[in-house]
């Protein structure tokens, strides 16, 4: 062993360590400017999976029989240059060593409390809560088969992973009718999807983090509901009737079609996405109205009011439905409220710019959360810590 090498194994066990003053951190920057072969070695050792390894080593490790067979020795070499020789691994061994150690043991501890605290993130699953006309509130992960009457006569037939209303023709309290109509509102919670199918057969697939409010049975000149999150439609045509989604400050009006609605609250923008047939989109600010093609999007500026028209990859919009997790050159901070919707987790950022770097992706949204983020972090960008159900982002 030369010394350099005792020299820079010092200055990484303090960097390790946190004490690394001025001087000692360009002295160890200009050895790892030296050659790639210095940043490969020292990317490894500093590495969570070499900490780790070396912490289950360092259980293996009998560090007082250690300085025993030691001791021993050097009774029975008496030599000079021996007793030299150990004087100065010896030193090496309290000035380096044992900082490491410290630093292994310090992380054990660390490791232990994380673990002790660690939850396992799970993707999400169908689950939803049926608020009822009545006020009656249902779990519909817990009833994932059976059937409800609404107070009308209205029959709902509860399917594992989504729910149908029946529309039986006339309703049994026809006074209950003509004074009002019966509404329901499905909530999807953070970790959750679910599937709708409306009194006239409408489709609707409702992405975490939403709620539809809707009648019962649809009575009068439309069929109107209220969206706050994501949804995907398959609307039953009905030219007598058209069927009319409001989604903060956007009416989207069809009479039979396919299209996708995305409009969280903390986003600023809504966005409706026409996949199929023809649609009628209203900016309620200022009554101006489009009528979108298929592969147009309509996205409202919440901040300013203003509606713009495109065409877009549908594909992008819809991905959520597909069980897709799929973003091209979008901000960071619109991907992880994706990601922290679905997987039920919050997220904290150490670092406000990278918000606005922009990724893209295509994964599977039914991958464990680890995965996810650790495509993210080979950017070299950013950097992910998991507490809990917490995620810290920092640079």
């Amino acid at each position: 062993m030369n010394d350099d090498f005792f020299d820079i194994a010092e200055l990484v066990s303090k960097y390790l360590m946190g004490d690394l003053t001025v001087t000692e951190q360009v002295y160890l920057d200009e050895w790892l400017s030296l050659a790639e072969e210095n940043q490969e070695w020292f990317r490894l050792v500093t590495s969570d999976e070499f900490v780790v390894r070396k912490r289950q080593e360092l259980k293996l490790i009998d560090v007082q029989a250690g300085w025993r067979a030691l001791s021993r020795k050097r009774a029975r070499e008496r030599k000079r240059y021996l007793w030299i020789d150990f004087l100065r691994y010896a030193c090496i061994f309290i000035l380096v060593v044992s900082p490491v150690i410290y630093f292994f043991m310090q992380h054990t501890r660390e490791c232990l409390d994380i673990n002790a605290m660690r939850v396992e993130i799970q993707p999400g699953t169908p689950k939803a809560m049926l608020h009822m006309a009545d006020g009656t509130i249902v779990d519909l992960a817990t009833r994932s088969r059976d059937t409800l009457k609404e107070l009308d006569g209205t029959l709902i037939g509860l399917h594992g992973e989504s729910i149908v209303y029946k529309n039986t023709g006339m309703a049994e309290n026809i006074d209950t009718v003509g004074k009002a109509d019966l509404y329901n509102e499905l909530v999807v919670p953070h970790g959750g999807e679910f599937v709708l199918t409306l009194s006239d057969g409408t489709l609707v697939c409702l992405n975490a983090g939403s709620k539809l409010r809707f009648p019962v049975r649809f009575n009068g000149d439309t069929r109107h509901v209220e969206l706050e999150g994501e949804g995907y439609f398959q609307v039953v045509r009905n030219e007598k009737m058209p069927f009319v989604v409001r989604a903060s400050g956007m009416d989207v009006a069809v009479l039979g079609t396919e299209f996708n609605i995305s409009s969280y609250p903390e986003n600023a923008e809504v966005q409706a996405t026409l996949i199929k047939g023809a649609v009628k989109v209203i900016n309620l600010k200022d009554e101006n109205s489009f009528v979108l093609k298929p592969g147009e999007q309509a996205v409202l500026d919440k901040q300013n009011g203003k509606m713009t028209v495109a065409e877009v990859d549908v594909s992008y919009a819809i991905a959520w439905k597909e069980g897709c997790l799929r973003f091209r050159d979008r901000p960071l901070k619109e991907i992880m409220d994706f990601i922290a919707r679905w997987y039920d987790v919050d997220v904290v950022y150490e670092d406000e710019e990278v918000k606005d770097y922009l990724f893209g992706c295509n994964f599977d949204r039914h991958e464990t959360i680890e995965l996810l983020l650790g495509f993210f972090e080979r950017t070299g960008t950013v950097h992910f810590r998991i507490k809990g159900r917490k995620i810290v982002v920092s640079k």
